[in-house]
């Protein structure tokens, strides 16, 4: 905490917007959109990579988040102040950082892919880094919650690694894999849904209940079933490649763009107001299947046609 009143010190203005845009950058569509052209137009593998990473490392986080229940640094101490803005993104408890985790999950995987452009990874570390860091200067995090998000990353980035390579070393793994991933997910739902949890509580005018707690849990599952599901349809039932024309993969990044926009504008609100837990799963697992399996059978039967 003391170090939080040190940061919380030397704040201003100019340092809190550039370090709020960073915070916002590392879980903006823009991110997103970047790793699933990557899956499209560049190295189906690392995309892979990238997306269990973050949807495992996501499952993982919210288990020890709604486990230990730690509350945010201004709720255990009110001489934290943290900076407005960030509070809008800091829901659930605190300890681990969701934020550092989906950092890591990214940067952290492309360091590993490109382990041999040493540039690339000192880029990807810093960027790492400077999340963590950010998540202390704004007052939502302490440097344990950082700390041991990035330590959960590091593990479950590991452990995709050893999965991936031994899935693609014999027939059917995948399929091993996936079902224990997915029974994973339902033991970690039905934990997480039934498990007690600290009264709800009133702090100024907002109200902290066990249901809020919950919802991100429902999401990281979604993120996790639909990236196994796609996963293996893809494997199976499609295999698309991507060394084809330049315009080919361009074509494919403009449109696949746009259907993944349209999704997150069109379908993400009415889907997730349908259900406090099941409309935020239902969402996030259809976008992994949509962005791993359904939009590359739609940009191959279109290629099929046109080359």
């Amino acid at each position: 905490m003391e170090y939080l009143l040190w940061l919380q010190s030397i704040r201003n203005d100019m340092l809190n917007v550039i370090l709020m845009a960073v915070t916002d950058f590392i879980t903006s569509p823009v991110v997103y959109v970047g790793i699933a052209i990557l899956y499209w137009c560049f190295n189906k593998r690392a995309g892979c990579f990238i997306a269990m990473n973050i949807s495992f490392g996501s499952m993982v986080n919210q288990t020890l988040k709604n486990t230990f229940c730690v509350m945010r640094p201004w709720i255990r101490n009110p001489q934290i102040k943290p900076v407005p803005e960030a509070m809008e993104t800091a829901t659930g408890y605190s300890f681990p950082s969701g934020h550092t985790q989906i950092a890591s999950g990214e940067f952290l995987s492309i360091a590993k892919w490109q382990w041999k452009r040493k540039w690339l990874v000192v880029v990807c570390i810093f960027i790492t880094l400077l999340v963590m860091f950010t998540r202390n200067y704004l007052g939502v995090h302490t440097l344990e919650d950082v700390i041991v998000s990035l330590a959960v990353s590091l593990a479950v980035i590991f452990m995709s690694d050893k999965l991936l390579e031994w899935s693609d070393k014999g027939k059917n793994r995948d399929f091993i894999v996936s079902g224990i991933g997915i029974a994973l997910s339902a033991v970690f739902l039905v934990y997480i849904t039934l498990k007690p949890y600290p009264e709800n509580f009133t702090l100024g005018q907002y109200v902290y209940t066990s249901e809020e707690m919950i919802t991100d849990c429902y999401s990281a599952a979604g993120c996790v079933v639909g990236f196994l599901i796609g996963w293996v349809l893809e494997r199976h039932f499609l295999d698309f490649k991507t060394d084809v024309k330049k315009s080919a993969k361009v074509i494919r990044g403009i449109v696949g763009t746009v259907l993944l926009l349209l999704l997150v504008v069109l379908l993400m609100d009415p889907v997730t107001e349908l259900h406090p837990y099941w409309g935020e799963f239902g969402f996030f697992a259809f976008a992994f299947v949509f962005i791993l399996y359904i939009y590359p059978r739609i940009f191959t039967l279109w290629e099929r046609g046109c080359y």
